[in-house]
């Protein structure tokens, strides 16, 4: 079973022989636990599969509305076209505009004026350039340079380009399928992104709580309020949760506060489905295996003592003179020992080509 962060916190200062906190104190030792993770991330980290959308329709303006896209015959345009900020691009003309509202199923305004009747027009996502673009912008800044793999269709792993918080697919524009949401049957959308992003280690002490809204939430929805929790706390940023019936590992993208118990948390991706009142939330405690654990535990120590070491440089105490290298030398033993055993836990990815059709 997965070790709390009070009790990693108590291994580690068992290892200190300081279980009073006499010496180093859990602020100091949290901020090495949190810097470790990172560290450890650099030869084991966690992987995590998050689901994106591709956006490729496609079509001709029909009326030629100043800062209107209207398309009658497709009648294809979506309430969240705005709200996600999407591009259009007028193939005819390449001129660009954002999406600011959707006027109908068949007409949207744009942030410019850039549609002629009968000009081509091509729909990408956010911030985007092209169909094989997405943005992954709204994941946490320290998961977006951490992609370690792409797949579209899902199944299909994909070579790729990261550009800031845009992932470009290296693959033929043929291969892009229509996105729009009218068709029967419907196209494959999804792309699958792994990120390797540092382990989790939970500063709660419940970790189970509720979805708390009478009314519920929809799908796509990014903040929610829940209760049951525990009295106070942080959720913090890169927590992971799953909600009852949702099958998708939803990622902390805020910190959150619980104040009597409940409190806002906000995250991404948005919902897959709908959420009812009072269904069950669990946040993940660790993410650690055993092995990490110990290994965490030990790194952290170490760094603790090499801090401490510092105020020892003037003074001569009943170890004698070389009591402070005998210290510093332990503690580097330590964290050189450490650093060997996640080495050995390193897994190589083969280079390989991929398929762009």
């Amino acid at each position: 079973m997965a070790q709390s962060y009070a009790t990693i916190q108590t291994r580690i200062l068992q290892l200190l022989q300081d279980t009073s906190s006499a010496t180093y104190d859990t602020t100091e030792l949290g901020m090495w636990i949190e810097d470790e993770l990172k560290r450890t991330s650099r030869y084991q980290s966690l992987l995590i599969d998050v689901i994106f959308k591709i956006e490729s329709r496609f079509g001709t303006d029909s009326a030629g509305t100043a800062s209107k896209l209207t398309d009658t015959s497709k009648a294809q345009f979506l309430a969240a076209d705005a709200t996600d900020e999407k591009v259009i691009h007028n193939t005819t003309d390449d001129t660009w505009a954002v999406v600011t509202a959707q006027d109908s199923t068949s007409i949207l305004s744009l942030s410019r004026n850039i549609m002629a009747s009968g000009e081509n027009y091509e729909i990408y996502n956010k911030r985007c350039r092209n169909k094989r673009q997405i943005y992954i912008g709204d994941m946490p800044s320290e998961f977006r340079q951490k992609v370690v793999r792409v797949e579209y269709p899902i199944g299909t792993e994909r070579n790729f380009r990261l550009l800031d918080d845009v992932i470009e697919l290296d693959v033929l524009d043929s291969t892009m399928r229509d996105s729009d949401s009218t068709l029967s049957p419907l196209n494959p959308v999804d792309v699958l992104v792994t990120f390797a992003v540092p382990h989790i280690l939970s500063q709660l002490t419940d970790w189970s709580g509720e979805v708390d809204l009478v009314a519920g939430y929809a799908a796509g929805d990014t903040t929610i309020h829940i209760d049951g929790m525990q009295t106070s706390g942080t959720i913090e940023i890169g927590e992971l949760f799953t909600l009852e019936n949702h099958r998708s590992v939803y990622i902390i993208t805020t910190a959150g506060t619980l104040a009597s118990s409940e409190g806002d948390i906000s995250f991404y991706p948005g919902l897959e489905t709908t959420s009812a009142d009072n269904d069950d939330i669990s946040f993940r405690k660790s993410t650690l295996t055993p092995e990490l654990e110990e290994i965490l535990c030990q790194r952290v120590a170490a760094r603790a003592i090499l801090s401490n070491t510092v105020t020892k440089v003037a003074s001569i105490n009943p170890g004698g003179s070389g009591a402070y290298e005998r210290e510093r030398q332990w503690a580097m033993d330590m964290l050189a020992e450490t650093e060997r055993n996640l080495k050995r836990g390193i897994r190589t990815i083969p280079a390989k080509p991929l398929p762009r059709t």
